[in-house]
């Protein structure tokens, strides 16, 4: 009975790891350095520091720079791109769908509540879900199972009544860890990564309507609260 839904962030609701990396690349290049998609693709889906890319920038020039004015070269150059980037397919009607079924819904991200949930109420997503966990919110990340967890104690829902919503293998590891369904949808930067540990992998969340979803997840309708 499946009685939540609970979505990733970053890459899964909107697109922001690649311009995460563009922003922190074009940071590098003001410095005649390269940064190696590799370099972010190893953090990526973990919490991370603000200043790790700024102090790797600094190492690598040998020299003393001004972090703080680095980060806000980075979050002036990465609003920006964000502004340009749509919701993810999909996501608004899965949102109004799994409202109009009674699920419950909730975030459970590696990202801060700054950045989740500020994102969240820019593009008037964040009043649909009843909870956000952030990476505030639990001493362990994915893909550990705590933020999963986490998040379905607060929605007052079991983890195996709970369906998770994936873009990263390592947010599959820690969902199905916890004991939920889990769909992944792949982006270009996790597109890469394997899959096989999903019960579902789908192009995109319009590929199928929730209802679908479901039914492929061998769920029927009268399972659905």
């Amino acid at each position: 009975m499946i009685r939540a839904i609970v979505f990733d962030f970053d890459g899964l609701i909107l697109e922001t790891e690649r311009p995460q990396y563009e922003a922190w690349r074009d940071v590098f290049a003001s410095f005649g350095r390269d940064l190696p998609v590799q370099a972010w693709l190893d953090v990526m889906g973990k919490p991370v520091k603000i200043d790790l890319f700024p102090r790797r920038l600094a190492w690598e020039l040998q020299r003393d720079l001004d972090i703080d004015a680095l980060i806000e070269q980075y979050r002036e150059a990465v609003a920006r791109l964000l502004a340009a980037q749509p919701i993810q397919p999909g996501v608004q009607r899965v949102i109004e769908d799994a409202r109009e079924m009674g699920l419950k819904l909730a975030v459970a991200s590696g990202s801060t509540h700054r950045w989740v949930d500020g994102h969240l109420q820019r593009l008037g997503l964040f009043d649909f879900f009843d909870h956000t966990t952030c990476s505030e919110d639990t001493d362990k990340h994915k893909p550990n199972p705590d933020p999963y967890l986490h998040a379905c104690r607060a929605l007052g829902v079991p983890p195996e009544s709970a369906l998770a919503l994936e873009d990263s293998a390592l947010g599959i590891t820690a969902a199905k860890a916890a004991g939920m369904f889990t769909v992944a949808v792949p982006t270009a930067m996790t597109g890469y990564q394997s899959f096989d540990h999903a019960d579902l992998t789908q192009d995109s969340l319009d590929q199928t309507p929730l209802a679908q979803l479901l039914v492929r997840l061998g769920l029927t309708a009268s399972d659905v609260e």
